[in-house]
């Protein structure tokens, strides 16, 4: 729902003090929806600190909110705050994946707490994994390179060629396979598109303009299926637990990575060779079926 922004006095220092933009009231409205769904609960003072306006600002925010939602919320003269009340939307599947990852920004430092959903929220703890370095110089390169659609040469490590040598790439989309940042790129000298680790990359002189893109790369534009089911080892009780906590629909879940990245997706669910062998109490979640993925590993 779209809302109107405050109106402008007819003062003659009316250009001088223009209206707020449409999209902070907008955000401001928003954000009592969000506090409301999860807090239950929502104050001026929170309005006030979050966005930085004035009390009879935040007021007249919770009115436009209550007169857009009848019987969204009520002011509790005991505890001094607007709740919500019974009437008001829950949040859905997309709300909650919303704020875990916000949560997940916070306790990573990346994110203020003040500016999260919650307040305050609840304390959360990352099991991170050990930080792959990338060097800024090799990322603004490798970024000026993808914006500006140009090849450009460096040394590179390679996991499968010892010592290092010298790549032709032409970059089209950075790739993050859950531990690692990579290039995906054309290697011009072998002819083919791969994923290269950015923190493999060596001193980058900038090339020529690229003559390949993301639509010559046959493995980035095709989608592979997955169908996910639980262990056919566990019991019928532990299959149930395993379907809920991966959100399974009629005992599967499907993905449809793209074809280069299906490879870390298998990798992080544990679905590589032979996993159908392992116990189902570490193994909890087997491949049915999947499109044969020509996807190469890194390079």
């Amino acid at each position: 729902m779209m809302w109107q922004s405050e109106r402008v006095s007819d003062s003659p220092f009316a250009d001088e003090t223009p209206a707020p933009p449409r999209w902070s009231i907008e955000r401001r409205l928003a954000f009592i929806g969000e506090r409301l769904a999860w807090d239950r609960r929502i104050n001026r003072a929170d309005l006030v600190q979050r966005f930085g306006i004035s009390p009879n600002q935040a007021t007249q925010d919770l009115r436009r909110f209550e007169e857009a939602h009848p019987g969204a919320l009520a002011y509790d003269q005991r505890g001094r705050t607007y709740r919500a009340l019974p009437a008001w939307t829950r949040p859905d599947a997309a709300d909650a994946d919303a704020l875990l990852r916000e949560l997940r920004l916070i306790a990573e430092g990346v994110m203020p707490a003040a500016d999260g959903r919650l307040e305050p929220p609840p304390q959360v703890e990352i099991a991170d994994a050990p930080l792959r370095p990338v060097a800024p110089d090799v990322l603004r390169a490798v970024i000026d390179a993808i914006r500006h659609r140009r090849a450009f040469a460096a040394g590179y490590r390679s996991f499968s060629t010892p010592g290092v040598t010298r790549r032709v790439l032409e970059p089209h989309s950075l790739l993050f396979d859950g531990f690692r940042w990579h290039a995906r790129a054309h290697d011009v000298a072998r002819a083919r598109f791969g994923d290269f680790v950015l923190g493999r990359l060596g001193a980058i002189m900038p090339g020529d303009a690229a003559r390949t893109g993301s639509g010559d790369d046959a493995e980035w534009q095709r989608r592979e299926t997955l169908v996910i089911v639980p262990h056919p080892g566990l019991t019928e009780a532990q299959r149930e637990a395993v379907a809920i906590d991966y959100g399974m629909q009629d005992g599967r879940l499907v993905l449809e990575p793209r074809a280069a990245v299906s490879f870390y997706v298998k990798k992080r669910l544990g679905l590589t060779e032979g996993h159908h062998n392992r116990p189902p109490t570490e193994q909890h979640v087997v491949l049915l079926a999947s499109e044969r993925s020509s996807a190469e590993k890194p390079l």
